[in-house]
């Protein structure tokens, strides 16, 4: 038992024969997460076991160093499905969520992790931190059409009936209460039930910048106004789209980054323009984190399971690792 820790790239029936072992008990796995250290990577990386439900395993979040070195691992109390939206409060704390689960959890500086929570009956993508300290909890789902590609199903809501979500912006202040609900654009994407799956906070403090997975637009919503400037990128309906906008991160306030699929795009903050782009290779980059100084950034590949460090200067691969195919669903890097 404590040596599974080290066993996280086993996939398949290998997979499935740990899961009858441990009988969904992660508190008897060996967690050795380490005290976060600056510039260290940590990667949302369920061990997905069951064949009944394809989003269903034991939460687990893979600690590394900035060269993608392993350091630990932590293998999360509490939730039951994809721990994913790894996020840093100003505090250092790192927040992560078990969305199909509906639950919220945090780690402390120390790698223990300290609760786990359910603020909403709702499946969230994400936390934002504002200035004020209040926080902004975004919602995956609009709709009700359950993905058919997956063998997973999602809860609907108690106070809407059939519907997976309704798309909305949650405010919470310092003492967990909700304050204010916002209703934001939002577009469906390939399942016609996707809202806000990615989004970061731009470097006013006050604008959500966001996508709905698999979808074309590049969205806006201003929380301070409670309303949405224009798309920040939209291609013309001539021209189709590319197949998969996946956002994380905007890196020194200027410039945000989008892993689509087969390359890295670089697009201007305030004007959408295109600024860069780096071929990746193989397809399913889906997942990006920028390192806080600008330099590189951090993308994985959601069907290989592959994670790497990108020279954002010539998009050079700097490091790589490997986890398991279709586990990985966050990056986050430790500021300090």
């Amino acid at each position: 038992m404590a040596q599974l820790h080290r066993r996280h790239v086993l996939v398949g029936s290998a997979a499935f024969s740990i899961h009858a072992m441990i009988a969904n008990t992660q508190e008897q796995i060996l967690s050795t997460m380490q005290p976060f250290a600056k510039s260290d990577v940590f990667v949302g990386a369920t061990l997905l076991n069951n064949p009944q439900d394809d989003h269903d395993g034991l939460g687990r979040i893979i600690q590394y160093d900035a060269e993608l070195i392993e350091k630990g691992a932590l293998w999360v109390t509490g939730t039951t499905h994809v721990v994913g939206g790894l996020t840093f409060a100003p505090d250092g704390t790192l927040w992560a969520f078990d969305n199909l689960g509906w639950f919220a959890l945090t780690v402390g500086r120390d790698g223990k992790q300290k609760w786990t929570k359910r603020f909403l009956d709702r499946v969230i993508g994400k936390v934002q931190f504002l200035a004020s300290e209040h926080f902004l909890f975004t919602e995956y789902f609009k709709g009700e059409v359950q993905t058919e590609t997956l063998t997973t199903r999602h809860q609907t809501l108690s106070d809407h009936p059939g519907q997976l979500g309704v798309g909305q912006i949650y405010e919470f202040d310092v003492k967990d209460k909700l304050v204010r609900t916002y209703t934001p654009d939002v577009h469906g994407a390939m399942s016609r039930s996707m809202a806000i799956t990615h989004a970061i906070l731009a470097s006013d403090g006050k604008t959500l910048i966001y996508t709905s997975e698999t979808g074309p637009r590049l969205m806006r919503f201003d929380v301070a106004a409670a309303k949405p400037p224009p798309d920040l990128k939209t291609p013309p309906p001539s021209q189709g789209g590319p197949p998969a906008m996946f956002l994380d991160v905007a890196c020194t306030g200027t410039k945000i980054f989008l892993p689509l699929g087969n390359k890295l795009a670089v697009v201007d903050e305030k004007s959408g323009q295109d600024l860069a782009s780096f071929p990746l290779p193989a397809f399913g980059w889906a997942v990006i984190i920028a390192f806080f100084d600008g330099a590189f950034a951090y993308v994985a590949n959601w069907f290989t399971g592959d994670v790497a460090k990108i020279s954002l200067a010539d998009g050079a691969s700097l490091a790589q690792t490997k986890i398991s195919p279709k586990c990985i669903s966050a990056i986050a890097q430790f500021a300090g």
